[in-house]
């Protein structure tokens, strides 16, 4: 998981710098809010998974299961429905999570002899 968080860190800096300097107004805003809702709702979502198999705490990580997707869809419709919102470059910063996985997917060593 952290692996997969330091590539999305690394991408979206370089993407906000690129968007900061040559992108439309308030494209970098919405690309970090992107960014932003889906790597909180990585987070929570792994550490939801790991209170359940390790069979700690089950109630509370349903609990956080079930309200982070209503909590979830609020943000995003409060989001979409700004003004300075631009739902293009809010998408972009989503699929930058995709395309942290898939790089750290590329990455790993199958054939790793010990």
């Amino acid at each position: 998981m952290i692996r997969v968080l330091k590539f999305q860190i690394v991408i979206s800096v370089i993407a906000c710098l690129l968007l900061w300097f040559y992108g439309p107004h308030y494209a970098m805003g919405s690309f970090l809010s992107g960014v932003l809702v889906v790597a909180g709702n990585f987070i929570l979502l792994a550490t939801s998974w790991k209170l359940i198999f390790s069979k700690k705490l089950i109630a509370v990580s349903v609990l956080i299961i079930v309200f982070k997707y209503a909590i979830l869809g609020i943000i995003v419709y409060r989001l979409v429905k700004a003004s300075w919102m631009l739902p293009i470059w809010f998408s972009a910063g989503v699929t930058s999570m995709m395309i942290s996985a898939l790089i750290y997917g590329l990455t790993l060593d199958y054939f790793k002899e010990e």
